[in-house]
């Protein structure tokens, strides 16, 4: 058999010298713009809970309204704007807006430490940090200091209690230590959690609660002690307090109760008041029987928003304690449940929060935060339908009162940045920079310069078609 001999394709090698010589010939930019890839940089940032914001912004909407249409009758009978109480609620909100931005900005892990550092609190290192480096010391021992300024000078006497102090502006000191309790508690307890399981680790908690406390009763005010315990109690349950010392806490505070009723006879009566009407005084019970005569006038729909009798000089108190009873009367019931379901949502969307914190210190401030909100909306609108007795205590966001509002706006700010670093990064696009926009597209149609991904993506799109073809064949 003869050797074959594969003769030389001229024409394939004619074809490779073209594309040869059209390379040499083509200008450098052009070779340099068929390399480039597509480069994208994308900057990442963490996003709040959107819900709280909308739901707070409601309930301010709702609550400015209400405070205008309960208190302008009031308003005109003292000689003054019928918007009086209106302008200067607003301008709380303004205030409660500036500390809400500077919490949510403000990180809590800087209440740990002045020289906070991520990599130095994985090693846990501010544990074994004094207590002159701690600032959640100093924001305990403000709050303290501001509580005994009420016996100053600055102090200012309203209604028989002397519970505030005039700085330019009225404060309300017990208000305040709220946010010191919640701050300090949710850091000592953070560094070391171990504490809420003994006796011996929370006993000083105790101490310190025991003796803010004794500062509050002297004011007087029993309820600000009272949600103040609560909040307490709310906060070591979430550190992990055992159910034992649970019942133990209930035990003492049933006991604190008892004593606070004999050395103040009032209280007893203000006790008959809610729950034996028969053998109360009747000058003890003339709030509840106002506030009860104006949820009971309001029905399903109430008489329209404005039309309250009760405001009308009969309800004291109606544009702060009592504001519940105006909206029940003006708006009916469908106006107290959708306030009420806001509320919820609002308290639900800090559970959440504190349930997806980043550590148990963040977890703790959301959880504190919400638990006192929770608290106060229960024991206003208890009072005012009856089930408690009677008893100063505003509802957040929606009564008259400076202290109060911007107290809540800032607790609500510290939510916000918890929930800021308990999301995922996602990408921010207005700091996205494409470097290139359009890629060049080679011989064969397709654009170059896509990134791995998208080839990825096309390829695999190429092969189901191919798969589906055969299938089809067969």
């Amino acid at each position: 058999m003869g050797k074959i001999i594969q003769m030389p394709d001229r024409r394939g090698r004619r074809d490779s010298d073209r594309r040869q010589a059209r390379k040499q010939t083509r200008p450098a930019a052009t070779q340099a713009k068929n390399v480039v890839e597509v480069e994208k940089r994308v900057e990442y940032r963490r996003h709040i809970d959107y819900a709280i914001v909308v739901f707070l912004m409601m309930l301010l909407a709702f609550g400015l309204v209400m405070v205008y249409s309960s208190s302008y009758y009031v308003s005109e009978v003292n000689g003054e704007s019928q918007a009086y109480y209106f302008l200067k609620q607003l301008m709380c909100v303004g205030f409660g807006a500036v500390a809400l931005f500077f919490f949510a900005k403000f990180d809590y892990h800087n209440f740990l430490a002045f020289d906070y550092d991520e990599k130095r609190l994985d090693i846990q290192r501010y544990r074994r940090n004094p207590i002159t480096k701690r600032p959640y010391w100093y924001i305990l021992a403000a709050s303290i200091v501001m509580l005994g300024l009420v016996w100053s000078p600055l102090g200012v006497e309203i209604n028989g209690s002397r519970r505030w102090i005039n700085l330019g502006i009225s404060i309300q000191p017990s208000e305040v230590a709220k946010i010191g309790v919640i701050i300090f508690l949710a850091c000592s307890l953070g560094l070391e959690p171990k504490r809420a399981k003994s006796f011996r680790g929370y006993g000083w908690y105790i101490a310190m609660l025991g003796f803010m406390g004794g500062i509050i009763l002297t004011h007087p005010n029993m309820s600000a002690v009272v949600c103040i315990l609560a909040l307490a109690l709310c906060m070591l349950i979430i550190a992990g307090l055992p159910g034992k010392h649970v019942a133990l806490f209930f035990a003492g505070a049933a006991v604190l109760f008892m004593i606070m009723l004999i050395i103040a006879p009032y209280r007893v009566q203000r006790l008959l008041g809610a729950y034996f009407p028969d053998k109360a005084d009747p000058a003890s019970r003339w709030q509840l029987q106002q506030s009860l005569y104006s949820i009971g006038a309001g029905g399903l729909f109430g008489r329209g928003l404005g039309n309250s009798m009760q405001k009308l000089l009969y309800l004291p108190f109606r544009e702060s304690d009592f504001i519940f009873a105006i909206i029940a009367e003006e708006l009916g019931l469908v106006g107290c449940a959708l306030l009420i379901t806001l509320f919820a949502l609002l308290i639900w969307r800090g559970v959440v929060t504190a349930m997806n914190a980043p550590d148990l210190t963040g977890m703790l401030i959301a959880g504190g935060c919400t638990a006192a909100l929770a608290i106060q909306v229960c024991v206003n609108i208890m009072v005012t339908i009856g089930l408690l007795p009677t008893t100063g205590v505003v509802l957040p966001f929606i009564s008259y009162g400076g202290s109060a509002i911007v107290v809540f706006m800032a607790m609500v700010g510290m939510i916000l940045n918890v929930s800021k670093q308990s999301t995922a990064p996602i990408p921010d696009k207005k700091r996205s920079i494409p470097f290139v926009v359009a890629a060049p597209k080679g011989n064969d149609g397709r654009k170059r310069g896509l990134d791995a991904k998208k080839r990825r993506q096309e390829q695999y799109t190429i092969e189901q078609k191919k798969r589906n073809r055969r299938s089809r064949r067969r």
